[in-house]
């Protein structure tokens, strides 16, 4: 069961990696449209809102494949020296409150972006809608919120078994 949810959760990370991709890309090119039209003729106007919005895109639909794939910065030269069961518990607790934090701060920025489509806000120059960003960035703490259950329940097992691999 915990090996189909890891790779439920592994493929969705990766499509939204995707995604966060497809900002990045939109967000380069432009950049670069951006200083070549000013070098020729004139800026694109609301740069800077696209390039906003899509870093936060980028930001949020990234985290949950990085921490899917431990390609975060982990300092362990301590919690490494413990045995397994320990290092069990320290993870279940570290994870624990990640969660915690990842689902508050997803449920949090829905509200807002509720608040802000109703409040009708936009960006200044374009007037691109700003809730659909938001909303997009909740839902990469969502994402990120299932990776953490997902280590949350490995890091279960370990504190529980102690002899299994990380």
């Amino acid at each position: 069961m915990i090996m189909l949810f890891e790779r439920f959760v592994h493929k969705l990370t990766f499509r939204t990696a995707q995604a966060a991709q497809v900002a990045m890309v939109l967000a380069m090119s432009i950049i670069v449209a951006n200083i070549i039209l000013r070098i020729l003729w004139k800026p694109l106007g609301g740069t800077v809102e696209i390039v906003e919005m899509t870093g936060a895109i980028l930001l949020a639909l990234g985290v949950a494949y990085t921490a899917m794939t431990k390609g975060h910065i982990m300092v362990g030269v301590l919690v490494d020296r413990f045995p397994l069961r320990i290092q069990g518990i320290v993870d279940l607790l570290i994870t624990g409150i990640s969660l915690f934090f990842s689902l508050i701060l997803a449920r949090e920025l829905f509200f807002f972006a509720i608040s802000m489509m109703e409040k009708g806000f936009v960006t200044g120059h374009l007037k691109i809608p700003l809730a659909p960003a938001i909303f997009i960035v909740s839902f990469g703490f969502i994402m990120l919120a299932l990776v953490l259950l997902l280590d949350l329940v490995k890091a279960l097992n370990l504190a529980l078994k102690g002899g299994a691999s990380r």
